[in-house]
């Protein structure tokens, strides 16, 4: 895996918020039983208080918002942050802060959760956990969550792995690490020595994709943003071409993985 510096991270998550509205359609949401699970082991109370870090649109936002909750949301895009804004502008108990994590003037012990969804990566480690803990109250919880692609299989997987082989070889097209990745996360919750044991779940979903949307998607990748754009557009035409080929439909399935650890009393 290659280490990225500070500098690269940075442009890197700044990417997402040129491609604000995109992110909003395509990007899939959370699995409901992901959300039960997170307030089961939180043990969070009614009336409690959550802190987002890196809302995007608000996608994870809106299924606590649901359930009446208070949320502060910090996101470094502003593009992203206003959707954002506006997607949860029936909930009146969320607000939002334009800035990034290892930034931001944090708020010592003012909440009982901290959440991230598909975010926590891109905040420096050696800053990210200590300032979620400093944030929360005595025995409040972390919760970070990641949908995680588990790869595609038979013709579709063989017809993409030979596109990005052809068009674009920088890019890793092929089936991700996922359990090395699990057990990195689950080890830097644990070695920030900031919280107590860390719970792993997994809930395995799918989602079917028309071509368009599937395209959608791809063009809300970092990796994708960063390709030049005759590369990109090349891709993204092999990519649909392929998946018209086949009924104009990609099945892509998931697992949300949730790592959650609470803050010692």
């Amino acid at each position: 895996m290659v280490k990225k510096s500070a500098i690269d991270r940075k442009k890197d998550s700044q990417s997402f918020d040129t491609v604000a509205y995109q992110y909003d359609e395509f990007r899939p949401e959370y699995p409901q039983e992901l959300v039960d699970s997170i307030l089961a082991l939180s043990r969070l109370p009614e009336g409690g208080r959550i802190l987002e870090v890196g809302c995007g649109t608000g996608k994870a936002t809106r299924l606590f918002a649901r359930r009446g909750y208070a949320i502060h949301c910090i996101e470094p895009g502003g593009n992203l942050a206003a959707l954002a804004a506006r997607n949860l502008h029936d909930y009146p108990l969320v607000s939002f802060e334009i800035a990034r994590f290892e930034e931001w003037q944090e708020r010592p012990g003012a909440f009982d959760l901290v959440i991230s969804a598909q975010a926590f990566h891109w905040v420096p480690a050696e800053v990210g956990y200590a300032k979620a803990a400093r944030s929360l109250k005595p025995g409040g919880s972390l919760a970070l969550f990641w949908n995680m692609h588990t790869g595609f299989h038979g013709k579709i997987a063989a017809d993409l792995n030979e596109i990005y082989r052809t068009i674009a070889p920088e890019l890793d097209n092929h089936q991700n690490a996922i359990e090395e990745t699990i057990q990195e996360r689950t080890d830097g919750i644990t070695q920030s020595g900031c919280f107590g044991p860390v719970t792993v779940r997994r809930f395995p979903w799918s989602r079917t994709c028309q071509t368009r949307e599937y395209i959608g998607l791809l063009n809300t990748y970092s990796d994708h943003i960063r390709l030049p754009e005759q590369t990109r557009r090349r891709l993204f035409e092999g990519i649909a071409a392929s998946i018209n080929e086949q009924g104009g439909l990609i099945e892509r399935e998931y697992i949300a993985v949730l790592y959650i650890a609470r803050k010692p009393s």
